[in-house]
């Protein structure tokens, strides 16, 4: 299977990505873009030097200088295509993926290459004709100073103290994330803030509840507001309240929702859009319209919420079950777990302390109805993912359905979503429904339909 996957370039370092790859793929881009100057950061695998050092060298000898930032968050990255003169940028990463894999998330100009693009890429790497020049680095680690600067003046300092706990997971943010603590004046337990490329405590997903336990039990036994995990590269966050109870990140969404719309009563349509991914909660769709909004559900992908946003730039946010979450407000629109913890942290902040009668955590979720839902079930994939999907698309043809992304079908109480992984040889399932008897009768309809074509285990299981 090719590393050029649909948002990103990933595979197992020292093999599939190994230093020829790196300086190969760096002539590539300079070459592709026809890009001058270009922002390059790296996490903290132990695969990255190497990488990372190649890398730079194909760079340079097609050309390109190279704006280094080091070993930082891929917020970072992003804002340094905001803020720094550079055609395109690049961070080595893996995000969460075990320590034995790399990657690089590239970005033309400032929006993510994906898809097509990334195939285009891929034909220019394969034909092996690049430019040359002498290209330059120069050292711009210390921007990572201005950007904290930028989060704290857009972001605002909370209005009270607050005690909260973060889990990076060992990952790349938790150094900067300290950082940004103790210049928002927060009272921070850290959680596996300190670095280690094995990730030894666990992975750094903050989207399953297992990746939270320790998170949850360090909220509990230290009484703090509530709890923040990030994820491996910094773009992504996850919570649990001040019981440890995890909170999924479409319900998290809502807290953002409800406050920005808040202030966008009486805009334009445009003004009041939402768009958010097919794997949401019909709670999030709900929060939206009560809260004066107009709700889009889009295909799942960080790079395709940001064309979105491109195409709608009134649009005030969209987001992802998956933690991505993209503030459009005053925020230019990309995801940044740093940015969007100092922005949860300002909103909560505006309440009195749970202490002195404010709300508890878990009180900004009360009016949200838990609705019965399986979770993100994995069905291998036994046949082509276009041939099944087109038979999915044939069963249900008798239904309504959207197939935005895959096929998300309509059921009187509640919906069934089918949808190929972009990443990963499977498909992803899930269902919500009113309750837990709709549950069940959608998920008895679902084996009636696809029983025969798949084995349905993992979802009536999930």
């Amino acid at each position: 299977m090719s590393v050029f996957k649909a948002y990103d370039i990933r595979g197992l370092a020292h093999s599939e990505l190994n230093s020829d790859f790196a300086e190969r793929l760096g002539k590539t881009i300079a070459t592709h873009l026809n890009a001058k100057t270009i922002a390059v950061a790296r996490d903290i695998r132990e695969s990255g030097p190497d990488l990372h050092r190649a890398f730079l060298k194909g760079l340079n000898s097609s050309g390109a200088d190279v704006l280094d930032l080091g070993i930082t968050t891929t917020g970072v990255l992003y804002r340094a295509t905001v803020d720094l003169p550079v055609d395109a940028a690049v961070v080595i990463t893996a995000s969460h993926n075990p320590p034995e894999y790399n990657g690089f998330k590239i970005c033309n100009g400032k929006l993510p290459m994906a898809g097509d693009e990334l195939q285009e890429l891929k034909n220019t790497f394969d034909n092996n004709v690049f430019n040359e020049g002498n290209g330059v680095v120069k050292d711009f680690s210390h921007f990572e100073d201005q950007y904290l600067e930028t989060i704290i003046s857009n972001a605002g300092k909370p209005q009270r103290k607050m005690k909260i706990a973060i889990d990076c997971g060992n990952a790349v943010p938790g150094p900067l994330t300290i950082k940004l603590m103790e210049k928002l004046d927060v009272e921070l337990i850290p959680v596996h803030c300190d670095w280690d490329n094995k990730f030894p405590n666990h992975p750094p997903d903050p989207t399953r509840p297992e990746n939270m336990k320790d998170l949850a039990k360090v909220v509990i036994e230290n009484n703090a507001e509530f709890g923040i995990g990030m994820d491996g590269d910094g773009d992504r966050i996850g919570v649990v309240d001040q019981e440890g109870r995890f909170i999924h990140p479409d319900r998290l969404l809502t807290i953002f929702v409800k406050d920005i719309l808040g202030e966008r009563e009486g805009g334009t349509e445009s003004e009041r859009t939402v768009f958010y991914d097919v794997k949401c909660s019909m709670a999030l769709e709900e929060a939206i319209y009560s809260s004066g909004g107009i709700a889009k559900m889009v295909r799942t992908g960080h790079s395709f919420m940001k064309r979105e946003l491109e195409k709608n730039p009134d649009s005030p946010l969209a987001g992802e079950m998956s933690g991505h979450f993209f503030l459009n407000d005053r925020w230019p629109g990309f995801d940044d777990s740093l940015y969007n913890t100092a922005r949860l942290l300002e909103i909560i902040a505006r309440e009195p302390s749970p202490s002195d009668g404010g709300p508890k955590f878990s009180d900004w979720f009360d009016d949200l109805p838990n609705y019965a839902s399986t979770g993100e079930a994995k069905i291998p994939l036994t046949m082509n993912r276009r041939e099944i999907m087109d038979l999915v698309e044939i069963i249900f043809s008798d239904m309504k359905y959207s197939s935005v992304d895959g096929v998300r079908v309509r059921y009187p109480e509640g919906w069934f979503l089918c949808r190929p992984s972009n990443t990963e040889p499977i498909l992803v399932m899930r269902a919500e429904a009113n309750d837990e008897e709709g549950l069940i009768r959608i998920k008895e309809d679902i084996e009636r339909r696809l029983g025969e074509l798949m084995e349905l285990e993992n979802f009536h299981n999930s």
